[in-house]
């Protein structure tokens, strides 16, 4: 009998069609999210201005700023201590952005203050050219550049006076050229305050009058005549005599040249300066202290920490960009 041929079995797999997951489409949702918030940040990037795109360049570059000039944004220092930690002793690289931003504000409001110089100088030198009468004045008008803002000052002379010896009345001149000051300094948004200058003749008046008074009462008239010249009386901040203590010509203190008109036009921070010596938004003396800390950081040398054996390891002198 012939041996028997067992069938041979072939198992095919069912492959049934259908649904095989969902995964791809939450990493295609994730990635469409992340584009649209890209774009969008680029069109807002695109309309925005040239001070904006330095103010958040300089929030990523140094986001201790903060926590160094104040501010509630406590979130900006990666130190789990507001202000504190590792993160309080700078790293050279911090130190550098903060120099940077207060060179840049520095320069900024002295790019301001020259406009400004530039302004006046020109329109003067056009009226003048014009005025004989005012073209004699010419050299009795200085106008400089200070740390606290803009300084114009109107001197005094022998030929000219601007005011009559021991008298507060101002002269037609004098109020001439405060006329023409007054619609350029208009325009501006700056405060101004106004500083009255006398030589140093003992003067005595009525009732004990002197050089002290004299100064103030002059600064005060400058101030009347710019206010009804179209200067807003409230853009002065400060109307202030100082009697003959500073001259401008040392070597000659009574000199017509030390009899002067101060007009300061103040910068932001000369502003905040007088207002803040004044009472107005006074800041806690733990906050004064703790900014002169900083700003004594900022101009030491970083000390670098062996984190493992706990010694000094270097000194990295930070090169100031404080100074004038």
């Amino acid at each position: 009998m012939s041996e028997e041929r067992r069938p041979i079995v072939i198992k095919r797999p069912r492959i049934v069609k259908g649904h095989h997951g969902g995964g791809w489409k939450i990493a295609y949702a994730d990635f469409m999210t992340a584009m649209m918030a890209f774009f969008l940040v680029m069109w807002v990037i695109s309309n925005a201005s040239d001070d904006d795109l330095r103010e958040i360049s300089d929030y990523f570059g140094a986001p201790l700023e903060v926590s160094l000039l104040g501010g509630d944004r406590n979130s900006a220092s990666s130190s789990a201590i507001p202000g504190g930690g590792f993160m309080a002793e700078q790293t050279q690289g911090e130190k550098g952005a903060d120099l940077q931003r207060l060179q840049r504000q520095a320069l900024a409001d002295d790019s301001r203050m020259a406009a400004i110089r530039d302004e006046i100088d020109t329109t003067m030198t056009q009226r003048m050219a014009d005025d004989a009468d005012l073209a004699e004045l010419r050299e009795q008008l200085q106008i400089e550049l200070t740390s606290e803002g803009l300084r114009i000052q109107i001197t005094d002379s022998d030929q000219h006076p601007m005011f009559a010896l021991g008298s507060k009345q101002p002269s037609p001149q004098l109020s001439q050229l405060l006329g023409l000051l007054a619609p350029i300094l208009k325009r501006l948004p700056n405060h101004l305050s106004i500083t009255g200058h006398t030589d140093n003749r003992p003067f005595v008046g009525e009732g004990g009058y002197g050089n002290w008074e004299l100064s103030t009462d002059r600064a005060n008239a400058a101030r009347r005549v710019l206010g009804n010249s179209g200067l807003p009386y409230e853009r002065i901040v400060r109307v202030v005599g100082m009697g003959s203590r500073i001259s401008l010509d040392s070597q000659n203190p009574e000199a017509a040249i030390n009899r002067r008109i101060s007009l300061m036009v103040l910068s932001q921070s000369a502003y905040r300066d007088i207002t803040d010596s004044n009472g107005v938004n006074p800041k806690p003396a733990e906050d004064i202290n703790s900014l002169r800390e900083r700003l004594e950081q900022l101009a030491s040398p970083v000390r670098v920490t062996n984190p493992v054996a706990g010694s000094p390891v270097a000194d990295t002198p930070v090169a100031s960009g404080l100074d004038s």
